[in-house]
């Protein structure tokens, strides 16, 4: 059965014609703040009528960045593109005739690594995508726990683990992402050296051994696995998935927050929790969005 998959970023909206977890066919079209909603419908159904003429497609999925209503199929607000209440779901319906679904984007990573990645041999996945924010999801059984906005509304980058510490974009301070994305990566190697490098490029610092570089890698290192502690201890996932743009560099902190994580997670020398990286990379979204 194949079903379109659109993956809605700050930066580009991603559709993909979808069997299972292959990509048959994508169209991107750029997204970002100035983006009118209608004019994002129309695009986005030129889009899904080119891929139908790949295959007989039965339903459409939308993963999108912002809080999503799933059980109103609406984006009830999202930051990065500039919309609010959009009723997305029913408008693509009315556009394309097919049933269709939407969940947030990060979750509809979790979905799809729990299916068909990383935690496809796991009952209990939960997933961390370490990009310019940090987003999760939590799947039991393949599938995403109800919660008052039908995805399991948890916003796991925003618990706390430096209790007053760094300002968030949140508007709090310390929480998991203002020590754990690739953003805040960045912001404590500038204020070590007064450079402003890429994460990716601290990261490969690191590995060539870069005294600074190491000394941000280790912080990072530090909270990610505080947080993924807190994670375990309230959800018990057999497996905590990491994703987004830092998965990349996971062979230089996977194994040392594994360790922490069961060292200090309650009961975890007992019942072990695995940390690893993702597996389906940027695809994730549409694979994602396709199962809901």
């Amino acid at each position: 059965m194949y079903k379109i998959g659109i993956d809605i970023g700050g930066m580009s909206a991603k559709f993909g014609l979808v069997k299972e977890e292959r990509i048959l066919a994508q169209k991107i079209i750029e997204t970002g703040a100035d983006l009118e909603y209608d004019a994002f419908l129309s695009a986005a159904a030129a889009c899904i009528a080119a891929l139908r003429k790949e295959q007989e497609v039965a339903a459409v999925g939308v993963s999108s960045c912002g809080l999503i209503d799933s059980g109103q199929g609406k984006i009830v607000y999202s930051n990065n593109i500039a919309w609010e209440e959009k009723t997305i779901a029913k408008d693509l319906q009315r556009c394309t005739n097919l049933p269709v679904k939407v969940a947030n984007d990060a979750k509809c990573a979790a979905l799809a690594e729990a299916v068909y990645g990383a935690g496809r041999s796991y009952k209990r996945v939960c997933m961390l995508t370490l990009g310019t924010g940090v987003g999760g999801g939590f799947v039991c059984e393949r599938r995403l726990p109800e919660g008052i906005y039908g995805d399991g509304d948890g916003i796991l980058g925003h618990i706390t683990v430096e209790r007053g510490g760094r300002p968030c974009s949140c508007g709090r301070k310390g929480c998991l992402e203002a020590y754990a994305s690739a953003t805040a990566v960045m912001a404590a190697y500038r204020e070590e050296t007064g450079l402003s490098l890429t994460a990716k490029e601290i990261f490969s610092r690191a590995g060539q051994g870069e005294e600074a570089a190491l000394k941000v890698v280790a912080q990072f290192r530090y909270y990610l696995a505080e947080g993924i502690t807190s994670l375990v201890n309230v959800l018990r996932p057999e497996v905590v998935v990491i994703g987004g743009g830092l998965a990349g560099s996971a062979g230089l902190f996977i194994k040392e927050v594994e360790e922490q994580v069961n060292r200090y997670a309650f009961g975890g020398a007992l019942l072990p929790v695995k940390v690893d990286a993702a597996q389906l990379g940027n695809g994730a979204g549409m694979i994602g969005a396709a199962l809901l």
